[in-house]
């Protein structure tokens, strides 16, 4: 990856703000939901629990997904979907658990908030949640889409940094407004800040997820 130039200031925003740039009840309900289309979020066979519309009160949340890795290996025959080995009462129980997280699409880093403390399963964490916040870029330029990873933790890109669909760019945590490991995905098109902007569905590109898994070919 590569440094791109400096960010303007009012970009870095998006994580200051504890990702809130407009109060989702400064818009109606739409009557077509807008959606985006992600990189998978790992590289590993993961399920995601969707925001119905406003259910949370900022628009980048307003249709987020909160994903966690999954195996199949519960159950008394071991064929049965689980999020966590043993009773799940530790971080590293659950299969997110430091799972690699990649980036979303190509694009530039516009901001990372950092928690450095980590919550404890079942319990709901304190603080600002660790994030990265992503702007879209095709051929270079802005699409104004933009796309933030929550609770991550192990961090390796920097505010600036462009990445590519697919790039490492951190891990996935527990932390802040969080009860268990699991990456939070909130999109939204528009400008920060702005009461125009516009949540975005989360969707996965399915194919890219194929050939992570190997059911499909390149």
């Amino acid at each position: 990856m590569k440094t791109l130039h400096t960010i303007p200031a009012a970009a870095t925003l998006l994580l200051s703000q504890a990702l809130l740039p407009a109060p989702v009840g400064a818009q109606s309900t739409p009557v077509m939901i807008e959606a985006v289309t992600i990189h998978p979020p790992v590289a590993a066979r993961f399920q995601c629990s969707e925001h119905p519309f406003a259910a949370e009160d900022h628009v980048p949340d307003a249709l987020a997904a909160d994903c966690v890795v999954v195996r199949r290996d519960g159950g008394p025959n071991g064929n049965l979907t689980s999020l966590y080995t043993g009773d799940g009462t530790r971080n590293e129980d659950w299969h997110s658990w430091r799972e690699p997280l990649l980036a979303p699409f190509d694009g530039v880093v516009i901001g990372i908030q950092i928690n450095p403390e980590t919550t404890v399963p079942g319990v709901r964490g304190s603080g600002r949640s660790s994030a990265i916040g992503f702007q879209q870029l095709v051929d270079g330029e802005p699409t104004g889409i933009h796309v933030a990873y929550v609770h991550v933790r192990e961090v390796t890109v920097s505010q600036g940094d462009t990445v590519r669909a697919g790039d490492p760019v951190a891990r996935i945590g527990n932390n802040g407004s969080s009860f268990n490991p699991h990456v939070h995905v909130g999109a939204f098109r528009g400008e920060l800040m702005s009461e125009d902007a516009v949540p975005l569905q989360v969707r996965m590109d399915l194919a890219a997820l194929g050939r992570l898994l190997g059911t499909a070919g390149n």
